[in-house]
């Protein structure tokens, strides 16, 4: 019995409670209301952009870099979202990119 629950902690403690690439409820929350508030004709470029199979975010024009998870690029993208629901990257206006990257978390 004993060998039996150490080998079941063993196997809890070893797996991953979490998969970064499944947003959590509230973070999922928070891309809703970003692209909420995002200028429509953006999600709009952004939602088009999707259709293509092969589409992938444009991670360099977000200042992304490497490998990245969806829960990790969703926060990043919501916490730099400007007040008039914009995202700049420098003096470039990068919305639509930021709004597909988003679309494409939440799927």
């Amino acid at each position: 019995m004993k060998t039996a629950l150490a080998i079941l902690g063993l196997t809890i403690s070893a797996s991953p409670l979490v998969n970064d690439d499944v947003l959590e409820p509230s973070v999922e929350n928070e891309v809703a209301h970003a692209l909420a508030v995002a200028p429509s004709n953006s999600v709009a470029l952004a939602e088009a952009a999707l259709a293509a199979p092969e589409y992938s975010p444009p991670l360099a024009a977000l200042g992304v870099t490497g490998s990245v998870s969806r829960t990790a690029l969703a926060v990043k993208l919501v916490s730099e979202q400007r007040a008039d629901g914009r995202w700049l990257a420098g003096t470039n206006d990068v919305t639509a990119a930021a709004a597909g990257a988003l679309i494409w978390c939440l799927r």
